[in-house]
């Protein structure tokens, strides 16, 4: 009886996965897509840097990325701290429907995933070679991996060292050793100045991109876009696994996943919305003119990118490897659907009253751009936190009353997880919280957000982590950025039937 039960189970978690199946733009859900968002990782370090990998402090992530299409593909992922400085980047060859796994411990201990040697037979003769160069003698078309040939690459060095295939590992310790402490680094803000403290805890975020070329670049660089080192092509998905070293907590959830489309690409070229309104989209605050009121890349050190992608291939500095065809892979700006701003989570805090010990927990993982905190005197807008228990008793935080003299940061960094009991709420078991996460002060359309929250109890099968519930009315159309001409939300078209067919 156990066996059907759990076979039933089965099945119907195949059916509540095929149904997730439709997508449309500006709505998050679980579809293939160009950019996987890992909104939070976690891995736990001692007070001298070394791993922890065994007892109750013990904590990791596990990220998976998967290609669901048949050809291969390759993945470009970008690693940034907290405080959203950009560390580290690498290329993952796919092949199709391939899945590849990655403990992020491993990732900073310089083992990253080795996946880019292929065998190919042409005129050159039986070739074993590593997938990336696209200079190499077997760097031709049919080994699939190639979209673009980049004759004018993001980065000088594209073509002869962007690899797929790493060595183990493929980088020393002392670059190990600061990669872990850029991730582990906090603001001490009682400090006057502030002053940087470690915890044991390694906290970040990464980005994966479908690639249309190996590249050394990153997406706040304008030339990842001008010269098109960014696919277009939603067939990447994946899921984010929290583990502990005895067990507990132990849960997962998909990526977050955003999908490319062309709209964006047509609304952001000139005679679309370019020069009037910036095009809100998810890495547009990187590329995005600032002279149509997007963010200048002036004010973060590089240059306004005044065409992030051709649109168009007469006449580009590249070859397409899609003849005769418009390349489908080769878009206007990022074409990435954006975050929302205004978002729903639930929040348990059960405590035993005799021991004072607690039952039930939640904590929140907020990821918020735009965001740049590299200096400690810098943090994110306060976000207004709305707290309802469940007989609608409620507790507002992060509003000031004038003359405003004290304002608390919530959520100040670009990732964090932060537990209930640091902020005030209901004195309730249980409820929900609205946050607002609209920030008008500095005019800028690209701010957004993404909140999950866990449930974390004493026992087996009480942990559970769960997206939050986006209260706007679209990611591209949130509320307070609702001008239409700004973000407009984007709907498939629905097909005509031919003539003669029955409904």
């Amino acid at each position: 009886m156990k066996k059907v039960f759990i076979a039933c189970l089965a099945v119907a978690a195949l059916f509540a996965i095929v149904g997730q199946a439709s997508a449309i733009t500006c709505t998050s859900d679980q579809h293939p897509a160009a950019t996987l968002l890992v909104p939070y990782f976690q891995v736990s370090y001692d007070g001298a840097g070394n791993l922890v990998s065994t007892g109750a402090g013990a904590r990791d992530t596990i990220v998976t990325i998967t290609n669901a299409s048949s050809a291969p593909m390759l993945a470009h992922v970008s690693v940034y701290d907290r405080n959203s400085s950009f560390l580290l980047d690498f290329n993952i060859a796919l092949t199709g429907f391939d899945v590849q796994a990655m403990r992020v411990s491993d990732i900073l201990a310089g083992n990253l995933p080795s996946t880019g040697v292929t065998t190919s037979s042409g005129l050159e003769g039986v070739c074993q070679h590593e997938t990336c160069p696209s200079n190499s003698p077997c760097a031709d078309a049919d080994n699939g991996f190639l979209r673009v040939y980049p004759l004018a690459p993001a980065t000088g060095l594209d073509n002869s060292r962007a690899i797929s295939n790493y060595p183990n590992p493929a980088f020393g310790p002392s670059f190990s050793a600061n990669l872990i402490k850029s991730l582990r680094t906090n603001c001490d803000v009682s400090g006057n100045p502030p002053v940087h403290g470690l915890d044991f805890l390694a906290q970040g975020y990464m980005l994966i991109d479908a690639a249309n070329y190996c590249n050394l670049s990153d997406p706040s660089d304008p030339n990842y876009w001008q010269f098109n080192a960014a696919s277009m092509e939603n067939n990447l998905m994946g899921e984010v696994i929290f583990t502990s070293g005895f067990g507990l907590p132990t849960y997962g959830m998909s990526t977050v996943n955003l999908e490319a489309d062309a709209a964006f690409g047509l609304a952001a070229q000139p005679g679309g919305n370019a020069g009037t309104v910036p095009v809100r989209t998810f890495y547009a605050r990187y590329w995005n003119n600032g002279a149509n009121g997007g963010i200048s890349n002036t004010a973060t050190g590089g240059p306004t990118c005044a065409n992030c992608g051709s649109g168009n291939p007469t006449g580009s500095p590249y070859t397409d490897l899609v003849a005769n065809g418009f390349p489908y892979d080769v878009g206007y700006g990022d074409m990435r659907e954006p975050l929302g701003l205004r978002w729903a989570a639930r929040w348990f805090d059960l405590t035993d009253t005799a021991s004072g010990l607690s039952i039930l927990t939640s904590n929140f993982q907020v990821w918020r751009g735009p965001f740049d905190g590299a200096s400690c005197d810098t943090n994110g807008p306060t976000v207004l936190l709305t707290f309802f228990d469940e007989d609608e008793g409620t507790i507002t935080q992060g509003g000031c009353i004038s003359p405003c003299s004290t304002v608390v940061d919530n959520f100040p960094l670009e990732t964090q997880q932060t537990n209930i009991n640091a902020f005030g709420h209901p004195t309730a078991a249980a409820g929900w919280v609205a946050m607002n996460f609209v920030n008008t002060s500095d005019g800028s359309v690209f701010d957004q957000a993404w909140v999950d929250y866990t449930f974390e109890g004493n026992i087996a099968l009480e942990s559970i982590l769960v997206p939050g519930t986006q209260l706007d009315p679209s990611a591209c159309n949130p509320l307070g950025y609702d001008d239409p001409a700004v973000s407009f939300p984007i709907q498939p078209a629905v097909p005509t039937v031919p003539a003669g067919v029955g409904l």
